[in-house]
């Protein structure tokens, strides 16, 4: 193996984006880590996966860790070793809401910018991620920790970076195969004035109950007119758990396009938790719930 292409160790977090009336322009990193170790060399690409996504991803350079690689390679112009194994513990479901595709894509960029170390820098993996994604708020939570608030301006994305409390947060995952794309397609081309203001009164909100630790400030925060009337209906139980959530004391929301619903800052883990689960059960759809916290770390490069 060459000096110049070392192994290296990769972890990226989960994030959940939009909270409620921040769609496409917040997000916030949680306590859940996917992680690659990457072996340069060899011939080929290949990719082993264990946890999440082991029975169905594919193994070869139809990988989005793969694609990621080779597409940062080529815009960057690297030169690209003849093959490479990622090694990948994934603890982030698939198609979530919980940025799986954020994070795998942040490993083969991340991955190829360290085999040219001039490169190896998060404003470069931002815009990249984010080209690759479409959208910067997901990958911009991963990268830096934390609150992010972020713009496109002049043809670069730009961020803001709030830190926050490791208060605890509730995820149901409903067990209902829908893809952001999907989700978006489900989203208006235009929408009324009055929804924008509704939405932009509230964005202070966000910003402040998440840094303060408010609850309530939070959950007003995050009503939402923009995406979320339109894409609760795909989710049965969805818009009955965040109301029971909320009146079980925390502040819920949808993460990111769904499925999963989260639930901020409970005042009783157990009651919430329950209430939520209740309203999945009721509509004869199964879940799993994931206890995290809210943290302002984000990816990191270990060489071996």
């Amino acid at each position: 193996m060459s000096n110049a292409m070392p192994s290296v160790e990769i972890r990226v977090p989960a994030t959940t984006a939009n909270l409620g009336a921040g769609f496409d322009c917040l997000a916030v990193a949680l306590n859940l880590w996917n992680q690659a170790g990457v072996e340069f060399g060899g011939k080929g690409y290949r990719v082993r996966v264990k946890g999440e996504g082991e029975d169905c991803l594919p193994e070869n350079d139809d990988n989005l860790i793969v694609r990621s690689f080779l597409q940062a390679a080529r815009k960057l112009g690297i030169k690209t070793p003849s093959g490479a194994v990622f090694h990948c513990e994934n603890n982030i479901p698939l198609g979530s809401g919980l940025g799986s595709s954020a994070a795998a894509g942040l490993i083969g960029i991340i991955a190829a910018t360290t085999l040219s170390p001039e490169h190896e820098n998060k404003d470069t993996w931002l815009q990249l991620s984010a080209e690759l994604e479409g959208h910067a708020d997901n990958v911009a939570a991963a990268l830096f920790g934390g609150l992010v608030a972020v713009r496109k301006t002049d043809g670069i994305w730009r961020t803001i970076l709030y830190d926050v409390e490791p208060e605890e947060v509730i995820v149901v995952l409903p067990d209902i195969k829908k893809t952001t794309h999907d989700m978006r397609a489900t989203l208006p081309e235009t929408i009324p004035m009055a929804d924008a203001v509704f939405n932009l009164s509230r964005i202070p909100a966000i910003l402040d109950g998440l840094q303060s630790g408010d609850v309530d400030v939070l959950r007003e925060g995050l009503e939402d007119r923009i995406h979320q009337p339109y894409r609760l209906p795909l989710i049965p139980g969805a818009s009955e758990a965040i109301e029971a959530a909320n009146k079980a004391g925390a502040a819920a929301a949808l993460s990111g396009a769904g499925p999963s619903v989260v639930a901020f800052m409970p005042a009783n883990i157990e009651s919430v938790e329950d209430a939520m689960i209740d309203c999945f059960k009721a509509k004869d759809v199964g879940n799993r719930v994931f206890h995290l916290e809210m943290i302002n770390r984000g990816a990191q490069v270990t060489r071996l």
